[in-house]
């Protein structure tokens, strides 16, 4: 059905009851999300969400509403938008079609022409049509602060969520951005109060979004991440409230101190450590006194030994908070204290990647060594690659910075083994160009004797041009042909083409669907641009005879613009 069509397609009653819809004003809002997807609000009993997908013709994709009509496949409120779409969309250019709006100039000067009654009359008939508007209305001129005002925040929060919620309680992805609109006015109502020194109040309001939010995530589809990111916000604007602590009153740093603690073990952060250090480490920046300081670090280590002993989780978590004392110790203690934390937390690899990085700047570069091979010993005895790895590179660093050549070499080949190419083009530098071959080929030999890893030893001889060896790997493993066909046709022509061939009748002889047949398609594609139409269309031929029988991939084969009519 398309946009133009509708009146041929809708049942007459739920076009006029949508007509009606449209021409009383119950389309609140409808945003062009992108090129050919709509999003529009209806107020019924409720409101309600319509979504709308066109495709470039103007054919309805998608329509959808979380109204509970279920007489026929359109309802009175998708009748509504699809009718507004119609009547505002020009025919044929839909790509730059953008809703006119009313200049806020205008509105401005009709809302000043209007008496005091008027005035009042205006938002209170609004409210009484719609909870959100009421909410948003409360909130906006409410001057109450403390419990009344975060009550409004917090019920403005949930009236939007609840809005855009379905039947069930969940809001799917497409209404997230919907449903958190009351958060983000709450979070510009938490700035104002930022900029008027309202501190303990802006940080009420971060932390009830916070709550909130953290609540939505549990009912929600937050794949596109607006949820968290709303939450990350809410945390960075406390972060940068405790940023401003020399400001505050010592009643205000106590209280926002044992606030932002008390909020650190909310049980809806359970699960959620990156978080909780952020209140803790937004805490531990108000901590400027003997007695604070103190409170801080008996909270602390009482949430370390709620961690769960010998986890990943627990061991993350006592490092971070070991990171915020480090942290501190280094701002208002000595240098001697700073190293010597330092020294006592080695078995945190953070730690240990600080004391080689100082070790590094002050050019002592043995000590520097000396850390990262007792990492790299500890932590493979432990199984953790990565942070092996880790110290093989800080490894390779002091050797190349101390000018110990060899050892620069070994590691670097050794790094370049391990599957970290970023690595060859270094140590190969260091060699006279008479010299690498072997060194390159001894690098060759040990990939393959020792279980080699395959992308690193395809990539040397792509590098170094041994064309005949990666011939043969295409050779075994037919479907690299597509990778590294294009190092290989000059020389090898007939060979690409048989290769080719072999990988596409493998992937038709494995293809039942349409998404199958559009692969197939594409490899031939690759085909026709190695080595030409001639072969692309034998190919395709080949096809057509061997499968008679799937008319879906008969006429995929038959679009492919090189295909002659003979």
């Amino acid at each position: 059905m398309k946009l133009s069509e509708i009146t041929s397609y809708i049942d007459p009653v739920i076009l006029d009851r949508g007509r009606d819809y449209l021409l009383g004003g119950h389309i609140m809002v409808l945003d062009k999300v992108k090129e050919w997807i709509f999003q529009a609000v209806v107020e019924g009993n409720e409101l309600y969400s319509v979504y709308v997908e066109l495709d470039e013709d103007g054919r309805i994709i998608t329509l959808e509403c979380d109204c509970p009509y279920d007489y026929g496949p359109v309802c009175k409120h998708q009748a509504a938008v699809l009718l507004k779409l119609r009547e505002e969309i020009p025919s044929g250019s839909q790509k730059d079609f953008d809703f006119p709006s009313t200049p806020e100039k205008d509105l401005k000067v009709l809302l000043e022409a209007q008496s005091k009654d008027n005035l009042v009359h205006l938002p209170l008939s609004l409210a009484a049509d719609s909870d959100l508007v009421e909410d948003r209305i409360k909130l906006h001129v409410s001057k109450a602060g403390g419990v009344e005002e975060l009550a409004e925040c917090r019920n403005l929060i949930r009236t939007y969520v609840n809005t855009y919620s379905d039947n069930y309680g969940f809001v799917i992805w497409r209404n997230v951005g919907r449903a958190v609109e009351g958060a983000q006015s709450v979070a510009k109502k938490a700035h104002e109060a930022m900029e008027n020194a309202d501190w303990v109040l802006a940080v009420r309001m971060n932390l009830c979004i916070m709550e909130e939010m953290l609540s939505l995530l549990q009912t929600a589809d937050d794949s596109g991440g607006i949820i968290g990111d709303i939450i990350e916000d809410s945390l960075e604007r406390i972060q940068e409230v405790t940023q401003s602590g020399d400001r505050f009153s010592q009643t205000e740093v106590e209280e926002l101190f044992r606030l932002l603690l008390k909020e650190s073990e909310h049980s809806l952060l359970e699960g959620w450590s990156d978080w909780q250090l952020a209140l803790l480490e937004s805490a531990s920046r108000l901590a400027k006194t003997t007695d604070l300081l103190r409170e801080w670090e008996e909270y602390v280590s009482r949430m370390i030994s709620k961690q769960e002993e010998g986890t990943w989780s627990g061991r993350y978590f006592a490092e971070r908070i070991a990171v915020l004392r480090y942290r501190f110790i280094q701002e208002n203690e000595s240098r001697e204290r700073a190293k010597e934390y330092l020294n006592q937390n080695l078995q945190f690899p953070e730690f240990r990647k600080f004391a080689i990085q100082q070790a590094l700047d002050n050019d002592s570069f043995e000590e520097a060594i000396n850390l990262a091979q007792e990492g790299e010993e500890l932590d493979q005895a432990r199984g953790l690659p990565g942070l092996v790895k880790q110290w093989k590179q800080f490894r390779y660093e002091a050797y190349r910075r101390s000018g110990q050549l060899d050892l620069q070499r070994s590691v670097g080949e050794e790094l370049v083994l391990g599957g970290d190419f970023s690595y060859y083009h270094q140590i190969k530098n260091t060699y006279p160009s008479a010299e690498w071959p072997a060194v390159y080929r001894s690098m060759l030999y040990k990939l393959e004797k020792d279980g080699w890893h395959k992308e690193i030893y395809t990539r040397i001889l792509v590098e170094e041009q041994e064309s005949e060896k990666l011939l043969e790997i295409v050779k075994k493993h037919p479907a690299t042909v597509e990778e590294f066909y294009t190092y290989l046709v000059e020389r090898f022509p007939d060979e690409i083409k048989r290769l080719f061939q072999i990988h596409i009748e493998n992937t038709a002889n494995r293809s039942s669907t349409r998404k199958h047949y559009q692969d197939v398609c594409r490899i031939i594609r690759m085909l026709q641009r190695a080595r030409g139409e001639a072969e692309a269309e034998q190919s395709v031929r080949m096809l057509l005879a061997k499968y008679p029988r799937k008319p879906a991939f008969r006429e995929k084969l038959m679009k492919l613009s090189f295909l002659s009519e003979s």
